[in-house]
């Protein structure tokens, strides 16, 4: 497998109902619970590359590296992107749910550029130093 590419790999499709387009995902820091509901995709940068999650996924485990998280969830019936800076973590994909364990989860409202950018200045930790740029990437400052 190429570094940087995105894989997916699933099961066969069944001739299930409609809720066979979303799988459960529920995204945890050792604080609280960020997300928990139905997603369409889950996309999380491993050490391996971004890895795309898919309804019906194969068993699969990775750990995680700081990047952006994006996830097409539903809620209220209407499909929506999540899209979050992580740091690093786990994830684990089966047929019928998507987990993901990270230290950090932060959405774009709650990066603060000045500080992030004054972090990374002053970072030498390379997990560090990924999270700052991750959070920038999620606001657009990269």
């Amino acid at each position: 497998m190429r570094a940087g590419s995105t894989t997916c790999a699933r099961l066969p499709r069944s001739s299930g109902p409609p809720s066979d387009m979303t799988v459960p995902f529920k995204l945890v820091t050792p604080a609280k619970l960020i997300f928990e509901g139905e997603a369409e995709l889950v996309i999380a940068v491993t050490t391996e590359g971004e890895e795309g999650i898919l309804p019906r996924h194969a068993p699969f485990l990775a750990a995680l590296k700081p990047g952006v998280l994006r996830a097409n969830i539903v809620q209220d019936g209407a499909a929506r992107r999540l899209e979050l800076a992580t740091s690093e973590g786990f994830m684990q994909a089966l047929p019928d749910r998507v987990t993901v364990l990270t230290d950090e989860a932060v959405a774009f409202e709650e990066v603060d550029v000045a500080q992030t950018r004054a972090e990374l200045a002053e970072a030498t930790d390379p997990s560090i130093i990924d999270f700052a740029r991750a959070k920038l990437r999620l606001t657009g400052h990269h």
